[in-house]
């Protein structure tokens, strides 16, 4: 097994706003942070309501997969939080639209998230080297 860790750092993900990285990838699996529904040009939440959010935290999932070497088609676990619950219909209709079937296990949490409407977290395989 290696021990090399690999920091990402990708442009096309909203830039850390603390100590921690966008992701990693270690021993053949990339770590994602949770993502927050950042427009990665300016940092600013994007506009729009729950929907645009949550595609923008997947949005943003998907580039530090893809800067890892994964897509959301290898993908073995997520995480969802959302601060209301009765957003949890639309967490499915939206989260249907961009990962792809069969869905990785998911788990979804209502917690609080100051500002924010929900964060989303994964961890996927490294397909490509």
């Amino acid at each position: 097994m290696s021990t090399e860790i690999k920091v990402i750092n990708t442009p096309n993900a909203p830039a850390p706003k603390g100590a921690y990285s966008q992701g990693m990838v270690h021993n053949g699996m990339v770590y994602v942070a949770g993502q927050l529904p950042l427009d990665p040009a300016t940092g600013e939440i994007v506009p729009g309501g729950f929907e645009q959010h949550l595609r923008q935290a997947l949005l943003n999932v998907k580039a530090v997969l893809e800067a890892g070497g994964s897509d959301f088609a290898h993908v073995v676990r997520v995480n969802v939080y959302l601060s209301d619950e009765s957003q949890f219909a639309l967490v499915n209709k939206v989260y249907a639209e961009i990962v792809p079937q069969p869905y990785p296990p998911r788990t979804t949490r209502v917690v609080a998230l100051g500002p924010f409407d929900v964060e989303v977290d994964a961890l996927g395989v490294v397909v490509d080297q």
